[in-house]
């Protein structure tokens, strides 16, 4: 069952020509009640209640805010760096993770972090994907489709799993196999175990918070590197 909030934002797109990227500039946004009090990315969140402008959501945004070698938790390592999909493929993964038709897409990026075994990595990983739309309501049809989706593979193995992290949205379910699927503004997180026991690792709040924050930042336009 998806957790909703009740943040509203107005979006207007403007499409540059150079390199056909697509910059999303929130004009307004309404504080939210999500998991934990946080409004769209660069929202207000709960301590202040304020209005403030939300997200802006590029191809280039999303290379900064997913994880990095250097940002990798303790014991984990990423291999292989940031992955953008482009042209055609990018929207193809879109449709492929969503299962809709992704009005509103805008782009999406992954990135996977290996579980470290002595000086080598397993086959133990957990991969991260940001898939970034033009509005909320475009994202959370995105959610809907996703989580449905993955429910419908993980079949009875699915199992409820709490997570706040600080998203909108949440829907999170563990077992042989654990998803997270989250909502910040126009935009959704996605975590995703592979060959990883029911208890391993624990928190996945944990997890899914770093992504959290290194969104939140690279919306203010900060460096989560920094």
């Amino acid at each position: 069952m998806i957790d909703k909030s009740e943040g509203l934002a107005v979006f207007r797109t403007v499409r540059g020509l150079a390199g056909g990227a697509a910059l999303i500039v929130a004009l307004a946004a309404c504080g939210s009640n999500g998991d934990d009090g946080a409004s769209a990315v660069g929202g207000a969140g709960a301590a202040g209640g304020k209005s403030k402008a939300a997200v802006v959501v590029t191809e280039d945004m999303i290379r900064t805010a997913l994880i990095s070698k250097t940002a990798a938790p303790k014991g984990w390592r990423t291999v292989g760096g940031v992955q953008i999909r482009e042209g055609g493929d990018s929207l193809r993964e879109c449709e492929a993770q969503t299962q809709t038709n992704c009005g509103g897409f805008v782009s999406v990026g992954s990135t996977t972090l290996f579980l470290e075994e002595g000086a080598t990595v397993s086959e133990s990983s957990i991969r991260y994907s940001i898939v970034s739309f033009r509005s909320v309501d475009d994202a959370k049809a995105g959610l809907k489709g996703m989580a449905a989706e993955a429910r419908r593979k993980a079949g009875a193995d699915a199992k409820p799993l709490k997570v706040s992290a600080g998203a909108d949205e949440t829907d999170a379910f563990t077992g042989p196999h654990t998803e997270v699927m989250m909502r910040v503004g126009s935009a959704l997180v996605r975590l995703e175990s592979g060959n990883l026991t029911e208890s391993q690792p624990q928190p996945y709040g944990d997890f899914a918070k770093l992504q959290i924050d290194r969104l939140h930042k690279t919306a203010e336009g900060k460096n989560p590197d920094a």
